[in-house]
């Protein structure tokens, strides 16, 4: 089973890290790496970058709701 990150673990990591990896996908929207499967993080994904943690609050939950959107 793929372990994606929920609120909790994302608060978690972004709270305990300075700087979280991010990337920007096809659409240019900024998210976290690791909350979406690997195969649409490779299709979608056009640049890294380390983001300070205060920056990235709010990038994961769209980033679930655009792969759910996808997959139907």
């Amino acid at each position: 089973m793929i372990d994606f990150m929920n609120e909790s673990k994302l608060m978690n990591l972004l709270n305990s890290s300075e700087y979280v990896p991010s990337y920007e996908d096809k659409d240019g929207d900024w998210m976290l790496v690791g909350d979406v499967p690997w195969e649409m993080f490779v299709e979608s994904c056009k640049r890294l970058r380390i983001m300070k943690g205060s920056e990235a609050i709010g990038l994961a939950p769209r980033a679930m709701e655009k792969y759910c959107k996808n997959r139907s």
